[in-house]
This record gives C-alpha cells, sequence and structure tokens, in this order.
C-alpha cells in the first residue's frame, strides 16, 4: 500500500537509482527500483514513464505499449508508445501518430539539443525528436508525403539529427543540403553569455576597454539626459541618432555641471561619452588638469557645437518629449573661478528658422522675454542659462572677436554694467506648440527686421552670422558608429560550426550517394580531413560508391580497410561479398562468410555473405536458405530479398523471383537493383513491355547506371526498335567508357542497321578493353566476313574457338560459311544469341 503523502526526496532517490542502472546498462536493477517507483507512488505519470523507458529498453515493447497506453497525454508516455508501435508494426503506426499528435500542444516549440550533457540529460524528447519519430512512423506505413514533411520539420528544430537527414535521403526528395546544416535562431541565442554585451565601433579605438567603459558611461548619461525620454526603448529606437557627435554634445551640454561651462579646462577630468567612443586620445588624460580661465574661443566652441546640432535635433522628433523650462543661476553652479564680463548666449528658437542670431538693443531683449514667457506658455520646452559678467570693455573686445569668428548666435553686450545672459533651446512637442512657436518666431522675426532697418551696421553683421551658421551647418565627419552586440561563447560557437560544418560535407558526400551521383560522392568525401577520412562508416561510403560504378577492384581495397578499422563491423559487409561474388574471388569469399558467422549468427548480413559464397559455388539451393535466414532476422534488408530474387531465376523459378524482388520493393521502393530483376524476368518471359517499364523505373532511380540504360536498350532490340536501342545503347557508353556491354550491344545494333564501319571502330576498342571475350571475336569475324575480310574473319573466329571451346560447333559453321553471299547481319539464330548474350 503506498503512503498517503508521497515525499519528493524519496521520489527522486528512486529516480536517481532509475538512471544510474540505465545508464550503466543494468537494466534488470533498473526494472525492479522502477516497479518500486510505480508502488510508491502510482498515480504520477513520470514514474508511469520511466517504468515503460525500462520495460522499452530491455526489449518488452507490448509490456511497454500497455504500460504507457493509459497515460498517452503525458508526452514521455506517449513517445514510449509510439516508439513501441514502430518496433512492433503491423499497422500499430497509426495508432502512434494518432497518440503524439493528441499531445502536440504539450511538445510543440520545445528543444533540449543543448542541454544533454554527461552530467545532465532530458528525459522527456522535444520537438525536434518526437517529429523525427512521427515521420518514422508515417515512412513505415508508406506515405512518402507525410514523412518528408515531418522529417524537414525535424531537421529545422534541430540540424544535428543525422537520422532525420538520412530519412530524407531514404526518401528520394531533392535536398539542398546547405540549407539544412547551418544553426538556428536557438542555437545562435544559446551561445549569448547571460547578462553581458560587447562593443563594436567602427573607428580608431586605443582600447577594448576603454570602448566598453566609454560606452557604460554613454548608458548613464541617457539615463540624466533632460533631453531624452524617460522610456528606455525610445533610447534604443533612436540609437542610430544618439551615435552622431551632435548627440553627444548636446548630451554633455545637459549634464548639469555648468562649471565645465563656466570655467573650462584644458582636459575635462571626466571625458565626454563622443571621446570615450573613439573622439579624442582616451591614452593620455590626467588625472587632474589645471583649471584655465575660460576664453572667448572656448565660448565660440560651444555656439559652434549648437549650431552643428540644429538638424540633429530635428531628427529626433520620433521620440517624444515632454516640455520642461530650467534655470540654472550662476550662482548655484560655478565655483571654479569669479565671475567675468558678461556675454548673452542666444541659441535659435527653434530649429526650423535655418538662419543665425542677429545682435540686438536693449528693447530687442525685453521683447525677446515677452515672447520666452509666451513660448513657455504655448507648451514648449526651453532651458534658460543665466551667466553673469562683468565690465563691457571685455565684452566689447569679445564682440569683435565674434564678428571675425562669426560662430555665436546672438550676442547683445551692454556696455559698463553686467547683463544676464539666457541660452533657450526649444522642443516643441504637439502640433497646437509647433503652430504657437512658429507664429512666436514669425513675430520676432518681424521686430528682427525693424531693428535692421533702423541699423545698417546690424543688417552687415546679420549676413555674415548667416554665412558663417549655413557653412557649420556643412556635413561634418561622420562620427564613429557604435553597435551593441551580445557577447557570446567563442569556444562554444567554434565548436557549434565545426561540427555543422563537417555535418555538411558528409552530409552532401552522403546524399550524393544516395542519389548514385558516385564521383561526387567520392570527391567530396576525399575533402575531409584525414582523421574523419579514415573511419568505417567513410570508409564504406567510398567503397559503396566505388560498387556501384563497377569499380570491384578499388571498392575491395576500401572495404578490405574497413575490415582492418573495425574487425567485428557486420554492416554493409553484404555489398562486400557481392563484390568479391563478382570478381569470383571463391576462397576471400568463404573466409569473410565465415569469420562473419562466427562473429554474429544473428547479424543478416552474415547470413547474406554466406549465401553469396553457395552461389559462387553454384549452390542455389543453398544460398536461398541463407537469403531466407537474412530476410527473417531483418525483413526491412531488401537486398536479402533480391538475393533471394536472382537465384530462383538462377533456378528458372520465375514466379518465386517475381514474388522475392516485390518483397524487396515493398521493404525499400527505391531499391532499384529490385526493379532490374522484376524487368529481367519479365524478359525471359516475353513480356517486352513490362519489361522495359521496370527497367525505365530502375533508370530513374539510378541514372548513372551504364547497365540499366543498357537493359532499356536490349529490351528495344528485341522489339525490332534498332534506331532507339542504338541511341540508349550511345547513352550507356557515354556514361561508361570502358564498359564493355555497352560497346558490344552497341556493335551489334549498328551491325543490324547495316552501319559496318562505325561498328569495327566499336568492336576494335571493345577487343582492346576485353582481348579474352570470345564473343568479340566471334563477333568480329562475323563483322569481317560482311566486309568481304575473309582473312581477319577466319582469324578472329579461330581466337574465339580457342576461348571458348564449347562453342566451337558454332564457329566452325561461321567458318564454313564464309563463301556465303549472305551481305547482312542476322541475330535471330537462339542458339548464336545465347552465346553472344553469354
Amino acid at each position: 500500500m503506498s503512503p498517503a503523502i508521497q515525499q519528493p526526496h524519496v521520489i527522486a532517490q528512486f529516480r536517481q537509482l532509475i538512471w544510474q542502472a540505465l545508464d550503466t546498462e543494468s537494466l534488470p536493477t533498473a526494472l525492479f527500483v522502477a516497479e518500486r517507483l510505480l508502488a510508491y507512488d502510482p498515480k504520477s505519470a513520470d514514474s508511469v514513464h520511466i517504468h515503460a523507458v525500462c520495460l522499452y529498453r530491455d526489449g518488452q515493447y507490448q509490456a511497454a505499449l500497455h504500460v504507457a497506453k493509459n497515460w498517452s497525454k503525458h508526452v514521455g508516455c506517449a513517445y514510449v508508445y509510439a516508439q513501441c508501435c514502430l518496433k512492433l508494426g503491423g499497422g500499430k503506426e497509426s495508432e502512434g501518430v494518432s497518440v503524439l499528435e493528441g499531445c502536440r500542444r504539450q511538445w510543440t516549440g520545445t528543444s533540449s539539443w543543448s542541454q544533454h550533457s554527461d552530467t545532465e540529460r532530458r528525459a522527456i524528447p522535444d520537438a525536434a525528436s518526437i517529429t523525427f519519430l512521427i515521420g518514422k512512423l508515417w515512412h513505415a506505413l508508406g506515405d512518402i508525403k507525410k514523412a518528408v514533411e515531418a522529417y524537414v520539420v525535424a531537421v529545422k528544430i534541430n540540424p544535428f539529427l543525422w537520422e532525420a537527414f538520412i530519412g530524407l535521403c531514404e526518401t528520394g526528395v531533392n535536398l539542398r543540403v546547405n540549407n539544412i546544416f547551418k544553426p538556428t535562431a536557438e542555437m545562435l541565442e544559446s551561445l549569448k553569455l547571460p547578462s553581458a554585451s560587447s562593443l563594436s565601433v567602427s573607428g580608431t579605438i586605443p582600447e577594448e576597454n576603454a570602448s566598453v567603459n566609454g560606452l557604460r558611461n554613454a548608458s548613464e548619461n541617457l539615463q540624466n539626459d533632460p533631453f531624452s525620454s524617460s522610456n528606455g526603448g525610445a533610447r534604443d529606437r533612436d540609437l542610430a541618432f544618439n551615435n552622431h557627435p551632435s548627440f553627444f554634445n548636446r548630451l554633455n551640454e545637459g549634464l548639469g555641471n555648468i562649471g565645465e561651462v563656466e570655467t573650462p579646462t584644458a582636459q575635462s577630468s571626466n571625458p565626454s561619452s563622443h571621446e570615450m567612443l573613439g573622439g579624442g586620445n582616451m591614452n593620455a588624460i590626467p588625472e587632474k588638469p589645471p583649471p584655465v580661465r575660460k576664453t572667448r574661443a572656448t565660448t565660440t566652441e560651444i555656439t559652434a557645437r549648437k549650431l552643428s546640432s540644429r538638424n540633429t535635433r530635428e531628427i529626433s522628433d520620433n521620440s517624444k518629449r515632454s516640455t520642461t523650462t530650467t534655470t540654472i543661476s550662476q550662482e548655484s553652479t560655478t565655483t571654479a573661478a569669479p565671475a567675468r564680463r558678461s556675454t548673452r548666449l542666444t541659441s535659435k528658437f527653434t530649429s526650423k528658422l535655418g538662419v543665425g542670431a542677429e545682435r540686438e538693443t536693449r528693447l530687442a531683449t525685453k521683447e525677446r522675454e515677452r515672447e520666452a514667457k509666451k513660448i513657455k506658455s504655448t507648451g514648449s520646452r526651453s532651458r534658460s542659462l543665466h551667466i553673469s559678467s562683468g565690465t563691457g570693455a571685455a565684452a566689447k573686445e569679445r564682440e569683435k572677436e565674434r564678428d571675425k569668428g562669426g560662430n555665436s548666435e546672438d550676442v547683445n553686450v551692454r556696455n559698463g554694467s553686467s547683463t544676464t545672459t539666457t541660452v533657450s533651446i526649444e522642443f516643441t512637442e504637439s502640433p497646437e506648440s509647433k503652430r504657437a512657436t512658429r507664429a512666436t518666431t514669425a513675430t520676432i522675426a518681424s521686430k528682427r527686421k525693424q531693428m535692421a532697418s533702423a541699423d545698417p551696421s546690424l543688417t552687415r553683421i546679420r549676413k555674415k552670422q548667416m554665412t558663417d551658421a549655413a557653412a557649420a551647418q556643412k556635413p561634418i565627419a561622420a562620427a564613429p558608429t557604435v553597435t551593441l552586440k551580445p557577447l557570446t561563447d567563442s569556444k562554444k560557437e567554434e565548436a557549434m560550426y565545426y561540427v555543422l560544418d563537417l555535418f555538411k560535407k558528409l552530409g552532401t558526400g552522403y546524399f550524393s550517394l544516395s542519389r548514385f551521383h558516385c564521383k561526387d560522392a567520392l570527391q567530396i568525401l576525399s575533402t575531409l580531413p584525414t582523421s574523419q577520412k579514415e573511419t568505417p562508416w567513410v570508409q564504406s561510403a567510398i567503397g559503396r560508391a566505388q560498387y556501384e560504378m563497377a569499380n570491384y577492384a578499388d571498392a575491395e581495397r576500401s572495404f578490405l580497410k574497413v575490415r582492418q578499422l573495425d574487425p567485428v563491423r557486420t554492416k554493409d559487409m553484404e555489398v562486400f561479398s557481392t563484390i568479391l561474388w563478382h570478381q569470383r574471388k571463391d576462397v576471400e569469399l568463404s573466409y569473410l562468410a565465415h569469420e562473419l558467422v562466427e562473429l554474429d549468427r544473428l547479424s543478416p548480413e552474415s547470413w547474406c555473405a554466406l549465401g553469396n559464397c553457395f552461389s559462387l559455388q553454384r549452390d542455389h539451393d543453398q544460398a536461398l536458405k541463407c537469403f531466407k535466414r537474412a530476410t527473417q532476422l531483418n525483413p526491412k534488408l531488401a537486398y536479402a530479398f533480391t538475393l533471394q530474387g536472382h537465384e530462383h531465376v538462377s533456378n528458372e523459378e520465375y514466379e518465386k523471383a517475381l514474388s522475392s524482388y516485390r518483397s524487396a520493393i515493398a521493404a525499400d521502393s527505391r531499391h532499384y537493383n529490385a526493379w532490374y530483376g522484376l524487368g529481367k524476368v519479365f524478359e525471359k518471359m516475353g513480356k517486352y513491355d513490362i519489361a522495359e517499364k521496370h527497367f525505365r523505373t530502375a533508370t530513374k532511380i539510378n541514372p548513372t547506371n551504364a547497365v540499366l540504360v543498357c537493359c532499356v536498350g536490349m529490351v528495344l532490340e528485341k522489339t525490332k526498335d534498332y534506331t532507339g536501342a542504338l541511341g540508349q545503347y550511345k547513352i550507356a557508353c557515354e556514361m561508361a567508357p570502358g564498359s564493355a556491354l555497352s560497346r558490344f550491344k552497341k556493335a551489334r545494333t549498328l551491325m543490324s542497321l547495316k552501319m559496318y564501319p562505325s561498328a569495327l571502330n566499336e568492336l576494335k576498342i571493345l577487343k582492346d578493353i576485353a582481348p579474352d571475350e570470345a564473343n568479340v571475336h566471334f563477333l568480329l569475324g562475323k563483322l569481317y566476313k560482311l566486309l568481304k575480310d575473309k582473312k581477319n574473319a577466319i582469324k578472329h573466329f579461330t581466337d574465339a574457338m580457342n576461348l571458348d571451346p564449347k562453342a566451337g560447333h558454332l564457329i566452325k559453321d561461321a567458318i564454313e560459311n564464309l563463301d556465303d553471299d549472305d551481305d547482312s547481319y542476322s541475330a535471330e539464330d537462339p542458339e548464336v544469341n545465347r552465346f553472344l548474350d553469354h
């Protein structure tokens, strides 16, 4: 009886013991503890799931299916249930799909590809694994379209899911491998370090740390900037504007440290954000620079910066700013130097006036103050900076310097008395405030025109200042572009891209091999690093590619290397045994079969090798027994069914052969060998139309195989379509210039079309390729007879008789008929055809 309240720490102890047993392959212990956990906590789906996992790993598929059946709403239980359905087969695959689709909401969007390590695991599968399992279930049901859709989704979520890529290759769909093995957005996100960012500045920055510090200072200044919105999102949206030099100038003006304006120094102890981001020499900043007195050049610099930032302020109309007015008196801010002569600096009222400042009289000053009050009432924001000055004599000197430099905006000097200078910077927020500002500025402009007409000298000063202001507004050099990039784990990023690149090469090679583009596959696999190339999987793939190209000697060397690298490997050994069968190496084949059976008697590849050994010795009945045993061990091994069909054809059991080939196609619809076998059976049965159909199906699957193309031509030749047959033979010769079968068939077709010179050229090439073939010399003798070259005809007939004494009676008949006047070639004699087709 389970306790009334299950203790979490007890459950955790049970689960720890189970996972330890599973990791160490102690399945009996895992099953025992899982049963104890289920008895202690019977109402928990997690307990049922881990119990089902133990049963599944122990091979008890029916038991695992029964345990997980009533908990299908749990993702883990549904996954185990679907896996059991795939293992059991018999139509249960559709039930597995239904169960997984029933809990789709729980696993959609999940991903745990980077959460598995030596010390960490995720017991519940993620979306990629579940989608891939759905694809396997649809593939087993024969619904290729839905299987492809599931495989594609799986590799999009997790490109490291190699088995899903293999599934796509097996379905025969066209793929762009480069688009599969690339990092996903989630993978790139997982590379970012928490709460860290890096700074990238396109400019000259002495030190990386200084750049980061400058960014940090700029961020702090942004928060205190009275001209920026308090909303952080608005600052982010205006990042491109904030990078402008005038932005940093304006930013520094609003920091509230008026002492720097009143008493500037040679180099500030707190550098500006612009300097920290590459604007100045950050390596030569003294800790405590000596203060200096404010000069006219310093005031002109500040005024020029304000002029240059006029257009920049217009860009910031997307970020709404509240209207505020800040007035800072000199008494509360000036601490570094005593008050000196007064000058009044008045900035533009709005950035849209587009003109510089002008000199005004005292009456104009009073008028402007009244207008400023009106602006304040309309909601515009202004900032007034009152600075007390000294005597008027120095002010006159400053006036002369200003007239020469033309950098100040609006200066009014009252001789003999101290005045208050007001700097007003306005930003309108609403359309109403903008209209009010325009009306106010229009009034001020009219007043200025009246004053300018009263004093001609003011007009000259105004024109000079307008010219200087326009020059100040010219485009300036671009400031360093600041971009924020999150810091990433460089080691993890390097590892991810290395593995993806390796997967891309291997995937491209495997995809080319699955499409039977064997030359491309060999070229790609040869570019792998030596450590990867000298592995059993890669060498086996190279051997299979060479086998498909009929380069049996090279393929044998590759598989011998596989045997050296992995002496106990049985996978792909059925291909190796076939390579030895084609080379008639019965001793090597017998040794291989003996070794494989000794290694693993339950391996279907071992029984295939043993069957090939008996087939080479022409013991077809024993070979059939071996191949049937292989299909019992693995009903999905299509090649075993195909070999079984070949043996039935050797015994002339055509109906049994057809059944074996159809079983192979049921196991793998893209197994072109089985389609070829069906074509050969129907060809032997005289059903040439059906045979041509099956041969063409095999050719579509493997378009690079010259033998399949020749088979199509042979069927056309037997239907008297010599022109069509010649076209197929030409294609076959282009595919495989060294193929003796293609050239032999082509020469026979040319002789049937009475194209004797062309046929002679093909046979001469063929004689060099296969000098020991009796049928080649026999056909040459027939051709020389048609060309009235009796001497060469007798020579080649004699060579054919020496090479194949069993066909002596046919060759003697041909020699005796040399004097006949038959000028045409006929291959209708069945006995002659059998000899030539041998």
